[in-house]
């Protein structure tokens, strides 16, 4: 104690990760869509509504799609 201060005691740091892991960009979110036992954010969501097959983002949304489907083999 200094000055007549009382210090709280350290503790350790912990991290709480909130929301599910989007299959496609592996961030945590709480927006979004479950699917089966797979979960889409809001925003990887909004992208693949609007994605045009000629867009350079399509294969990876496809390939990241694919392991939706391979939950249900």
């Amino acid at each position: 104690m200094r000055s007549g201060v009382m210090e709280m005691p350290k503790t350790e740091k912990v991290k709480m990760r909130l929301g599910k892991q989007c299959v496609i960009c592996e961030k945590r979110r709480e927006e979004g869509i479950s699917i089966a036992f797979s979960f889409i954010c809001q925003t990887c969501e909004q992208e693949i509504v609007h994605l045009n097959d000629s867009d350079q983002m399509y294969n990876k949304y496809v390939k990241q799609m694919r392991t939706v489907s391979s939950q249900y083999v």
